[in-house]
């Protein structure tokens, strides 16, 4: 089951939407439980973090879909965003809250399939991917959407994520490779980032979750680089 939310104040961009996910849903067996919610502001209030994709229209009124996303990354910072717009150049704006994708009104039915089985495909990852650590006497089992990055410092490992943060002795290389594919990439020899949670990239720094980081010169292009193909899918 796919829990989706569309926040829309056309109910016929939302039908439409909701028909065109119904619709892959029963060509591909897919389950989907979505609603609806006229605005934003009735969307957040009293928000729970229970819908995997949550469609966004940029254009409404009392509060737009960037503002809104920007109050949900404060409440979910999983859910995957889908921003709709009928001007393409708002799509940009999707970078600083993490959005996944974006979708052009009138809706293609065919761009869509495209973007929907993406979307599947990297939810179903998310869901998958996990590693076990040992810290301090315990072993954990952290999924790798829960890992924000990771540090070294004399040969201490720090693991910084949604559920604190974890110190294990080991290599950063190590690490590297246990995460292999999962979506992360070194900004500089101490830091091993999660690209899902990076918010902003500023000269020679990145901001993950708040926190701000060095891009080292020999990395950059390289890291760069992971985070375009990251973001671009």
């Amino acid at each position: 089951m796919v829990h989706i939310a569309i926040v829309d104040d056309e109910a016929q961009a939302a039908e439409k939407l909701s028909g065109l996910l119904r619709q892959y849903g029963e060509a591909h067996g897919v389950q989907f439980e979505i609603d609806a919610f006229k605005n934003a502001i009735v969307f957040l209030t009293n928000y729970q973090p229970v819908y995997d994709i949550v469609f966004f229209d940029i254009q409404m009124p009392h509060m737009d879909g960037m503002e809104a996303a920007e109050e949900l990354r404060k409440l979910d910072s999983e859910t995957m965003l889908i921003f709709v717009t009928n001007m393409a150049q708002f799509a940009v704006w999707g970078y600083q809250v993490r959005a996944f994708d974006f979708l052009v009104k009138p809706l293609n039915e065919d761009a869509f399939e495209l973007k929907i089985k993406r979307m599947l495909d990297q939810l179903a990852t998310r869901k998958e991917q996990k590693i076990t650590i040992s810290s301090s006497g315990m072993q954990l089992c952290l999924a790798a959407r829960e890992i924000y990055y990771v540090e070294i410092s004399n040969h201490l490992l720090l693991y910084h994520t949604a559920r604190g943060d974890y110190p294990v002795y080991g290599t950063l290389s190590g690490v590297q490779k246990q995460l292999e594919g999962m979506g992360f990439s070194l900004c500089n020899n101490c830091y091993l980032v999660n690209l899902y949670y990076v918010q902003k990239v500023f000269k020679h720094t990145v901001t993950v979750r708040g926190t701000e980081l060095p891009i080292s010169h020999p990395r950059r292009k390289a890291f760069l680089d992971a985070l375009n193909t990251y973001i671009g899918g």
